[in-house]
């Protein structure tokens, strides 16, 4: 008992290191690392809304920059076009990405595999067409600026995004150890004994992507709040697949899979600041060699480096994933 309770201390000691560590991250960091750590923790953030989706409950997901886009958007028409202040874009973030998520969970439930992809793909092609021909509303391929008064400082958007990555960690887990998370993995796992067994998978499905969409709707306020504008690149494909590889990367099914799959997001941000602009498209060519390596070495993730004993119990593996 007293080595289990050393244990717990020593994990919560480190936990609580690395929160320190975070916290005075920004006095030893210069605006150029302090603008890559941004970004990084915002992909910690979608990374956890796309595992909880995608990891958790087994939807997987290839055009989550839809949910991110309207957070974005959200944000700034809110703002800009209603005169509203930040809560409410936040707010109509949530509103619409709720909606949004209804309507592809209900897709979900109806349709599976390449028919649901297909779908979800098509949905997200009319939403960014949407954002360029509205010029009213969205300012089209131009979009809008937010009002200058939400212009926050590096340091208080770093700890913006800060705990917003902390909270969707904790709310990952919070979901996970949840009568819910049981749910959602037995949607996963095995659909047809969850649905012999009485679940409503249709229902568990819309559940799990009104949740994965929430988290991504914040961060995609906040980066409203980063960029004080909207531009109809926050629906592009290369997002969707950003999130997806750092969750793929990091340990799919995982809470801190995200976390460790931002180092990619660092590489990648250090790889293009170092090269002259012509060549910074060939830092893909990059992070798509760490990927075979990664797939090729440790196909679950880099977080497998950190798994002492591959051949885990099942009740282990479970206890793992939180």
């Amino acid at each position: 008992m007293s080595q289990s309770k050393f244990k717990i201390d020593k994990k919560v000691i480190l936990y609580l290191l690395l929160l320190a560590a975070a916290l005075l991250f920004p006095m030893a960091a210069n605006r150029r690392v302090l603008n890559i750590a941004i970004i990084t923790l915002m992909y910690v953030t979608l990374g956890e809304s796309w595992n909880l989706l995608s990891g958790m409950s087994g939807l997987f997901s290839i055009a989550h920059a839809l949910f991110f886009g309207l957070g974005v958007y959200g944000m700034t028409i809110t703002t800009n076009r209603l005169g509203m202040g930040l809560f409410a874009g936040v707010v109509m973030g949530l509103v619409v990405n709720t909606l949004m998520a209804l309507l592809v969970g209900v897709i979900a439930s109806k349709l599976s595999g390449l028919y649901f992809t297909m779908a979800l793909i098509g949905l997200h092609q009319t939403v960014y067409s949407l954002s360029i021909q509205l010029i009213d509303l969205t300012g089209g391929s131009m979009g809008i600026s937010m009002p200058r008064e939400y212009l926050f400082s590096k340091t208080q958007q770093y700890y913006m995004v800060l705990t917003l990555a902390v909270a969707s960690m904790l709310f990952y887990v919070f979901i996970r150890r949840s009568r819910i998370g049981t749910n959602f993995v037995a949607l996963k796992e095995n659909p047809d004994l969850a649905r012999a067994l009485g679940s409503n998978i249709g229902n568990w499905r819309i559940l799990a992507t009104v949740f994965s969409a929430l988290m991504a709707s914040l961060a995609g306020s906040f980066y409203a709040l980063y960029l004080m504008s909207n531009n109809t690149e926050v629906f592009n494909a290369s997002i969707s697949l950003k999130i997806i590889m750092v969750v793929i990367v990091g340990g799919m099914g995982y809470v801190w899979g995200p976390v460790l799959g931002s180092s990619m997001i660092v590489l990648d941000e250090l790889v293009r600041g170092m090269m002259p602009s012509r060549f910074a498209p060939f830092s893909v060519v990059i992070y798509a060699g760490v990927l075979i390596i990664m797939a090729l070495l440790k196909p679950a993730g880099i977080i497998s480096f950190f798994q002492r004993d591959e051949k885990k119990t099942p009740a282990k593996k479970e206890r793992a994933t939180t």
